[in-house]
């Protein structure tokens, strides 16, 4: 549901309520992992930025629905689509940290007092150590957004720091772009 292209708004909430639901058992977290859920997740979310601040630049957005910025604002459909792809990753980070870290990880564990790990930086954490898809910008030449490539992405921690910050800023309902 969540790979297709095809597959509606309205469809692609409701298997992401599912994830956030199924995302609180390790296992089942990495399969997720595993299967590539990043790519959709990350899509979500980077088309939502991207629209986002093309909106405040005054630039047309790059969606092909051509949704209105009150879309993207907080409380339209598009926020709520993208905030739901940010609480899945969130949940996904922490429980990647929480199955592949343990308390003896010196690397993760060093910086912090009593092996409490900030839950951005679980989620950094995930983004660099799980690589994904990243929808490749074609500079317009594709006219439809099932012609999309995407390219393997790996992100340095410096970049996942800086996505982390701005997935965690929209899964608490606010916009960081």
């Amino acid at each position: 549901v969540m790979a297709s292209a095809h597959t509606s708004r309205e469809d692609k909430n409701e298997a992401m309520e599912e994830i956030l639901i199924l995302a609180k058992d390790k296992d089942i977290s990495r399969w997720f992992l595993e299967e590539g859920i990043l790519d959709s997740l990350m899509f979500i979310l980077s088309s939502y930025f991207r629209n986002y601040s093309s909106f405040l630049r005054d630039e047309p957005p790059t969606n092909e629905t051509h949704e209105p910025f009150s879309s993207f604002k907080q409380g339209g459909n598009a926020f709520f689509h993208a905030r739901l792809a940010a609480n899945c990753c969130v949940a996904l980070g922490k429980a990647h940290c929480a199955a592949v870290h343990t308390e003896g990880d010196l690397l993760l564990m060093s910086a912090y007092s009593r092996g409490s790990v900030p839950i951005e930086r679980q989620l950094a954490q995930m983004l660099f150590e799980v690589p994904h898809h990243m929808k490749v910008q074609n500079n317009g030449t594709s006219e439809s957004q099932f012609d999309a490539e995407f390219t393997l992405t790996e992100l340095s921690m410096q970049q996942a720091e800086d996505l982390a910050s701005s997935i965690k800023a929209l899964d608490d309902g606010n916009i960081d772009v």
